[in-house]
């Protein structure tokens, strides 16, 4: 029995969607103010990375749990269609 997961259905969820436009942008600053401010060596963007990067994190954490969650869903509707 072979269980195939439509990972493009599942990624049209709102959810995983605002997580990835807010958070590769928000990766993208980190990378770019740790960057510049170790260029620079402006102690601000190092507030601003640890700020930008923290939240990256947590988002990047919510996108995982969530698509997992949507994946265990599929899973088990197909089982039950099955049945």
């Amino acid at each position: 029995m072979t269980i195939k997961i439509d990972k493009k259905s599942i990624r049209r969820d709102k959810l995983l969607r605002f997580c990835m436009f807010t958070g590769i942008p928000l990766s993208i600053l980190a990378v770019a103010s740790l960057w510049i401010g170790q260029y620079a060596g402006s102690p601000t963007l190092g507030i601003v990375f640890i700020l930008s990067a923290a939240l990256a994190v947590v988002i990047g954490l919510v996108y995982n749990v969530r698509f997992v969650i949507l994946s265990i869903r599929e899973v088990k509707r197909q089982q039950s269609s099955k049945d």
